[in-house]
């Protein structure tokens, strides 16, 4: 479906007008298919649907505004209630005449069945001297309530479930790709088991959610949460697509159908026919040095306040190689921040030469070199959306302008005060020859990332010379995308938008942030909602997605649970200073808390961290905490990253155990995560009944197992232990000559076909005959 199927409703409003001055106006009108029935009232603006299907029927008359609202540019707000109206066929025109200081301006409204017969397509039209701000049809129309044990889900980042059941009064707006809005043109309701799903293309829609209890409603019902959209400027239409019986992995599997009629669903069978190398995200280990080089400007960028040097570009390639020999980690995306010439957040879109206090172009040439001859992808942070008032490129004419024409101001950071680059500007900065092609000329980098690219919300600019709309903008960004991507190979930014998906490798943020499922922590918490993977049913083998910034390894245990339960790897972005391995204090102070035991009843947020009696005793905590993660999320997203998430659910009321099934047949990867404070027993074809403890967990496939757990065959253990078992020949584990055999902590003891090993570090078994040697 593409943009210009809404417009054709709109060219026969004007024709269908006549008919209400010709025909008798019916008290209502009906638009009927196998699938729903529509009914609108005139008298009032009050609606019906019924799904066929789920036998549940959508009513608008709870709410006071009939059929919506609008509101005009004076401020001044409107209800759509009585009008005119009249159906032919399974289109239905619907006239109001919302302004008594304008009594014969109208707004047509547009209801019309689409061919698949279980979609109705709502559109308007305004006459000119109403000056429409903002509209909202089928205002408070899908409502869930706690009697029919309803919840919305909106995709903010990888989506939020919002139940009618958190006791909570709160109204809040999700906008088209803003930071935290919606990353998907769409939103659900499902209400008695019947779900809608509601879509749209341009990008100033908007979705509200309005929640209200008791003391606002009838005896009947405890709490409602009513969805509705809010329409401005270009935006004229969306779509409602009824689906009868279903919930939210309904919702997420009917929307990826309609994403792949918009052109967004770009797999990576798509993308690595243009750029094999691509694959080398799968089961990549996110690691990034952020930053190299830190140098803090006061607020006008004039004075220095402070500088340090957290790498060496020397130092950073000893990184990368440490990672290699001494962690054996054969998948990463390696990203160097700070190593532009002042360090990030400084004088962009100046870039070069390398920053000198890190050992300037030759250093930085070489550090490449050798991180790409270790077959990692090396990746260089860097921003067109910033410019700073020092830069030596500073130029008025590149930046935004306010309505009013001032200058846009972004943020407040490392440089100092920052303005927002017109991203048209962007992409003539990004393609001068001492930036992008200079980086790729020095480095030969095979991947980049150019930040807030997809994190802040769409833009507008007012300059006359280069002006913007949101979607002028989206188009922008998306030309920067691809002109980054044809010049490395692999491209990503941050958070990530669905928009970005056809330009695009990775993202950064989507997953969780700062060691968190969700940025705002107190959203969640504001709405009563529990994260879903949303975003993952819709585009889970299109795109590599990671958390973004630092957190504390230590207290991390239910952040793993939750990349486990999304089938992604991990971002790990704390990475300590300079050759941080070689400093045995450390790793002996956080060595000493670990034991046997470590993970009592309630959960142990550092059980990652731990490695006694295992593959990583003896190391730094970092690395103990990158081993023992990588060893589990690595080998799962190269199972999982071009299959499709197929299934997710909640096996406990209180959603704190999940299963979650990638891809059908054979194939099928299956993941059970345990965040509560008991233990959880589960059923396993290579384990029968498995003890899961708090933060324990289970990855099944035909060729790889991963557990923390209190038992495994017929093993039951004094406390949890962790291993992961890898077929290294393709073979399903039951028949395969070559298991790795991965040991993290705990008890060695582990059952294997019909006996018991022992394996401290880590071996290869063969079920048929004797190990191939414990490393």
């Amino acid at each position: 479906m593409n943009l210009r199927t809404t417009q054709r409703p709109l060219l026969g409003l004007l024709l269908f007008s006549l008919a209400l001055h010709v025909c008798a106006a019916p008290d209502a009108s009906t638009i009927e298919t196998p699938f729903f029935r529509f009914v609108l009232q005139a008298t009032n603006g009050n609606c019906e649907i019924f799904d066929k299907a789920a036998q549940v029927t959508w009513r608008s008359e709870a709410n006071e505004t009939g059929f919506g609202w609008l509101k005009l540019s004076s401020d001044k707000r409107y209800d759509l209630k009585q009008c005119e109206v009249h159906s032919a066929g399974n289109e239905l025109l619907a006239a109001f005449y919302p302004s008594s200081a304008k009594p014969l301006a109208k707004v047509l409204v547009r209801a019309r069945a689409l061919a698949d017969g279980a979609t109705l397509e709502l559109s308007y039209q305004e006459d000119p001297e109403l000056e429409v701000e903002s509209i909202s049809l089928l205002d408070e129309c899908f409502t869930a309530t706690d009697t029919g044990k309803g919840y919305a889900v909106i995709p903010a980042r990888e989506g939020l479930l919002v139940p009618a059941t958190s006791g909570l009064d709160f109204t809040h707006r999700f906008d088209t790709s803003a930071y935290e809005g919606c990353h998907m043109q769409m939103l659900g309701v499902v209400e008695k088991g019947a779900a809608a799903l509601l879509t749209w293309d341009d990008p100033y829609v908007a979705a509200d959610l309005k929640s209200q209890v008791s003391k606002n409603l009838t005896p009947s019902k405890h709490q409602q949460v009513s969805s509705s959209l809010v329409l401005r400027k270009s935006a004229r239409a969306f779509r409602v697509h009824f689906l009868g019986k279903g919930d939210y992995v309904s919702i997420g599997k009917a929307y990826r159908e309609i994403a792949r009629e918009k052109g967004l669903l770009v797999t990576w069978d798509q993308k690595l026919k243009e750029e094999p190398q691509r694959a080398k995200l799968f089961g990549a280990a996110n690691i990034k040095l952020w930053s190299a080089l830190d140098r803090r400007m006061n607020e006008e960028s004039t004075k220095e306040e402070a500088v340090h040097v957290n790498w060496t570009f020397d130092e950073a390639a000893q990184v990368a190689e440490h990672l290699k020999r001494d962690l054996k980690l054969d998948k990463v995306l390696f990203t160097v921040g700070g190593w532009i010439h002042r360090g990030y957040d400084n004088q962009h879109p100046d870039i070069l030469p390398a920053a000198p206090e890190c050992g300037g172009d030759e250093a930085f040439s070489d550090c490449a070199r050798r991180v790409l001859s270790l077959g990692y992808l090396f990746c260089l942070h860097d921003n067109y959306q910033d410019i700073y008032r020092d830069s030596p490129s500073w130029n008025e004419r590149l930046v935004m302008k306010n309505a009013d024409g001032k200058l846009t101001r972004g943020g407040h950071w490392a440089g100092g005060l920052a303005y927002l680059t017109c991203s048209q500007m962007a992409l003539e900065l990004a393609r001068r020859p001492q930036n992008l092609p200079a980086v790729k000329k020095l480095s030969n980098a095979n991947c980049y990332f150019i930040d807030t690219t997809y994190a802040a919300g769409l833009q507008e600019c007012f300059d006359a010379a280069h002006p913007l709309t949101r979607g002028d903008d989206m188009k922008w960004k998306q030309a920067l995308s691809d002109y980054a991507r044809g010049i490395f190979g692999v491209f990503g930014s941050e958070c990530g938008r669905e928009w970005a998906i056809p330009h695009s490798d990775f993202f950064e943020g989507l997953t969780g942030v700062s060691g968190r499922e969700y940025h705002d922590a107190k959203l969640p918490e504001t709405l009563g909602a529990t994260v879903v993977p949303l975003f993952e049913l819709v585009y889970h083998d299109c795109i590599a997605i990671y958390g973004k910034y630092g957190y504390d390894p230590k207290h991390a245990a239910r952040y793993v649970l939750h990349h486990i339960s999304l089938g992604r790897p991990l971002n790990y972005h704390s990475i300590p200073g300079h050759l941080y391995w070689q400093q045995p204090e450390a790793a002996n102070k956080e060595q000493s808390k670990e034991g046997p035991g470590a993970a009592p009843l309630q959960g142990d947020p550092a059980l990652f961290t731990h490695a006694d009696n295992g593959w990583a005793a003896g190391l730094q905590v970092m690395d103990r905490f990158i081993k023992n993660t990588h060893e589990v999320l690595s080998p799962l997203n190269e199972l999982t990253a071009r299959m499709q998430m197929t299934q997710h659910e909640f096996l406990t009321s209180d959603r704190t155990i999940e299963r979650t099934v990638f891809g059908e047949g054979a194939g099928q990867v299956q993941a059970i995560v345990n965040a509560s404070a008991t233990n959880f027993v589960c059923s396993s074809k290579s384990g029968g009944q498995v003890t899961l403890p708090p933060f324990g967990f289970l990855i099944e496939s035909a060729t790889f197992v991963g557990f923390h757990a209190l038992s495994w065959g017929d093993l039951r253990y004094n406390s949890p232990v962790m291993f992961t078992l890898r077929s290294l020949d393709n073979q399903p584990l039951s028949t395969s000559h070559q298991v790795r055999v991965f040991h993290a902590f705990g008890d060695e003891q582990i059952r294997f076909g019909h006996s018991t090993r022992e394996v401290q570090r880590e071996e290869i078994l063969d079920p048929t005959g004797d190990s191939k040697g414990n490393r």
